[in-house]
């Protein structure tokens, strides 16, 4: 009689080749898996690498220390649990004050590297982390500001792109594409110099130059907003200018907005808000590379009361920090073990509101100023319920209306009139100072909102010895405030803390582990510690 071979059950192997078959799961498939029997849950349970991976995607973060294979798990746990925690207690670990050099009429803050413009060149400093010994590592650029219009970088790729006026009467601008650290012609850029609106794109000559300029760095595309470009036929309007930097004869477009536009950001390599003054939001897509990206969803901002207007709207510093890229740390990048997942995050939309009174039409309007902030997995979801209810989008057509999507999936913030305005956000956290009457004008207290919603879902079984901050539920409200017409969101929790300290500041940037404190004065920055036992 021949052998039968009998099945056996995934339990019935032993540890060593469960975790094998278990290790490649993410951590969504590793909680369904440990939600089948005990004895699984009990595997899971008792592998620190497993614990890990479902740790990483609780705080929503990606590792990217040094060395992290030499590193054990555990370690990597208690770190990972210590970092937020210094997040969570406004624990930092040092404090810097960067050289009066750096202070500049134009500056940027990305992937732990603060560049500025002086009088003659840009400037550099990489902050170090709670974990780096080195101390401020600063170069610079040489650059005529005469002509210069606008500057960014990301550190991820050694990619500087500086804007200059063109001498070529052939086109307006020209992008520079140079490497962040020694100003050289950057090694994967076919061109050296990217021309920006030409002649032959606009149909005319430009006579009057951009009331406002914007360049952005996604990945292998490059991006410039340019507003209010007025062309030899009398005619106005607002261009977006996008290139595939790395290609030779890659990807290149140009779209023109007659409307008017405020803002424009990216939200994905691939995907890219466009904010005009009128309170609507498009969503748009690079779908086919053959053609410039297209219009695939329209929203619509709260409707307002008579006799009001929007008249400022721009998206949030930081909305896709260079360094969140999976990218290999450079050896002038400040060292960081944790950074922002990619799967999510949060995006800001600020919005100002002028109201003009009805009886006095020479009174001086009220100004009123808002903050709204949305995951991206919503905006996207957006996208979607967009295109099965209004297919796509066309010039006039319709909107996916506020009732629709804002209030179940926004929440927003009135600012008073003597908060600053522009909140810096980077993942989930949303950071900003906030004045203190007690104590004076000039200084302010640090106001740190965290939406990243498993800590707000879990926040009442979280050890919260030693903190002073509060979780704020997100719930629907239905009450109608001026100027707006129709409720507004308050549906996304978070959890909220207010430093004790008081700090001379009134600007502020943020990135994974720091946070840089502008003032006119001087630039000072603290770093959070990720470790508290060093």
């Amino acid at each position: 009689m021949g052998y039968i071979p009998r099945a056996i059950t995934l339990i019935q192997l032993s540890p060593e080749l469960l975790y094998l078959i278990l290790s490649p799961l993410d951590a969504y498939d590793l909680v369904r898996v440990r939600q089948t029997c005990k004895a699984l849950k009990g595997l899971i349970d008792n592998s620190e690498i497993l614990q890990y991976v479902i740790d990483l995607s609780y705080f929503q973060m990606i590792s990217m220390g040094p060395s992290e294979m030499d590193v054990p798990p555990a370690i990597c746990r208690k770190r990972l649990r210590q970092y937020d925690a210094a997040w969570q207690r406004f624990e930092y670990k040092r404090k810097c004050t960067l050289p009066s050099m750096m202070l500049g009429r134009d500056y940027k803050f990305l992937g732990g590297v603060y560049g500025s413009v002086g009088e003659d060149r840009i400037q550099f400093t990489r902050l170090p982390s709670a974990t780096d010994s080195n101390e401020l590592y600063c170069w610079s650029h040489p650059v005529d500001t005469t002509t210069l219009a606008d500057f960014t970088f990301c550190a991820a790729q050694d990619l500087l792109a500086v804007v200059t006026y063109s001498s070529d009467p052939n086109h307006a601008y020209d992008i520079h594409l140079r490497s962040l650290v020694t100003n050289d012609v950057h090694t994967d850029a076919p061109q050296p110099i990217l021309k920006a609106l030409g002649k032959d794109i606009i149909d005319g000559e430009m006579i009057q130059p951009a009331g406002d300029l914007n360049v952005q760095i996604m990945g292998k595309y490059i991006s410039m907003l340019m507003v209010n470009i007025v062309v030899s036929d009398g005619m106005a309007g607002d261009y977006l200018q996008m290139w595939d930097w790395t290609s030779k004869n890659g990807y290149q477009f140009i779209l023109l907005f007659h409307i008017g536009i405020d803002d424009c950001s990216f939200i994905a390599e691939d995907k890219f808000l466009v904010i005009d003054y009128h309170g609507t939001v498009e969503i748009y897509s690079v779908v086919d590379r053959s053609k410039p990206p297209q219009c695939t969803a329209k929203l619509a901002l709260p409707s307002l009361v008579n006799h009001s207007s929007y008249t400022n709207i721009f998206t949030g510093e930081n909305m896709i920090p260079g360094s969140m890229f999976p990218y290999s740390r450079k050896s002038y990048q400040p060292i960081c073990s944790f950074y922002p997942s990619m799967n999510d995050q949060l995006i800001a939309i600020h919005v100002a509101v002028s109201v003009t009174g009805t009886m006095d039409m020479n009174s001086e309007p009220d100004f009123h100023q808002y903050s709204f902030f949305i995951m991206r997995s919503a905006i996207l979801e957006l996208e979607s319920l967009f295109a099965t209810i209004h297919g796509q989008p066309t010039l006039n057509g319709p909107k996916l209306p506020w009732s629709t999507w804002g209030p179940q999936h926004t929440t927003c913030f009135r600012l008073q009139r003597d908060e600053v305005w522009q909140s810096s956000l980077y993942g989930f956290r949303v950071i900003e100072p906030i004045n203190v009457p007690e104590v004076s004008r000039e200084h302010r207290r640090l106001r740190i909102r965290d939406f990243n919603p498993h800590i707000a879902r879990n926040y009442h079984a979280q050890d919260k010895s030693g903190w002073h901050g509060r979780l704020v539920e997100g719930e629907p409200i239905n009450t109608i405030s001026c100027p707006f017409t129709e409720p507004l969101g308050s549906a996304l929790p978070y959890r909220e803390v207010v430093s004790e300290e008081v700090f001379d500041v009134n600007h502020t940037l943020i990135d994974e582990s720091r946070i840089l404190l502008l003032k006119v004065s001087c630039n000072l920055y603290l770093i959070p510690s990720a470790y508290n036992e060093v």
